[in-house]
């Protein structure tokens, strides 16, 4: 058996990684503040397989206790792997500094970088003892790597999610059995992020002409398709062989 913790469980890619992984027949638990309500469609049809698990992760306190949830209703002892994907992320504020609405700077902080990393510390801290093979997949962004104007909370926070995942990775090496972490840029996919660039402020956010346009032309991918590479990279003996991935150049 292979179980699976996934964040941003409710819509776009997460829910998508969660169909794909149940049609593979894994063990899925969804994370989300309205996880059991988004993903009763699939526990009607994976009943067997399915964990809801609601949680804020904008309120960090909730981020390593809903981990530790899902580990205690998944049966640990059967799994051959136990794998996280944090994949919940916002990409507001879309404004340049000097601009910030602060709550949504700290929001934004919270979810794309606090989250992920206590999330992470929950997963290698409660099953430092097991022997499943452990896997955490950071799903992150190229404006990680490459600097935006308007973008410059969401590229500070998903460049700190990637220096996070090489410097957790290199934290494993060594160990018994240690646990494979990896960022990956998943591209350009047609979730409510994308609508959420499309309505923002050109003054704010120059590239947004870019984004109308790859809508406009069918430029982005379908959350199914984006969820079925990501899940089949996941699985595949490179996982792990790389810290920083695109999906683009695989």
């Amino acid at each position: 058996m292979h179980a699976f913790i996934v964040t941003g469980a409710s819509r776009g890619l997460g829910y998508a990684i969660c169909e794909t992984l149940l049609a593979d027949g894994d063990f899925v638990a969804g994370i989300a503040r309205n996880a059991a309500a988004a993903l009763a469609g699939l526990g009607e049809r994976h009943a067997e397989r399915v964990l809801a698990i609601n949680a804020d992760l904008a309120d960090s306190g909730q981020a390593a206790a809903a981990v530790h949830s899902a580990l205690q209703q998944l049966p640990l002892t059967e799994c051959a792997s136990i794998t996280l994907i944090n994949n919940a992320g916002v990409v507001t504020p879309i404004a340049q500094a000097g601009h910030y609405p602060a709550d949504q700077l700290v929001q934004a902080v919270a979810i794309n970088v606090t989250a992920p990393m206590l999330a992470a510390d929950a997963l290698l801290r409660a099953t430092d003892a097991l022997p499943a093979r452990r896997r955490i997949l950071n799903i992150s962004s190229g404006a990680a790597a490459k600097a935006y104007p308007g973008w410059s909370v969401y590229c500070a926070t998903k460049a700190a999610l990637d220096h996070f995942s090489r410097s957790a990775a290199l934290e494993q090496e060594g160990k018994a059995n240690p646990a494979q972490v990896v960022a990956l840029y998943p591209g350009v996919v047609d979730t409510d992020m994308q609508g959420n660039i499309r309505g923002s402020n050109e003054g704010q956010f120059p590239q947004k002409a870019r984004f109308d346009a790859l809508k406009a032309e069918g430029g982005l991918a379908t959350p199914a398709a984006a969820a079925r590479q990501i899940v089949d990279y996941l699985t595949s003996p490179a996982f792990g062989s790389q810290q920083v991935v695109d999906i683009r150049d695989l």
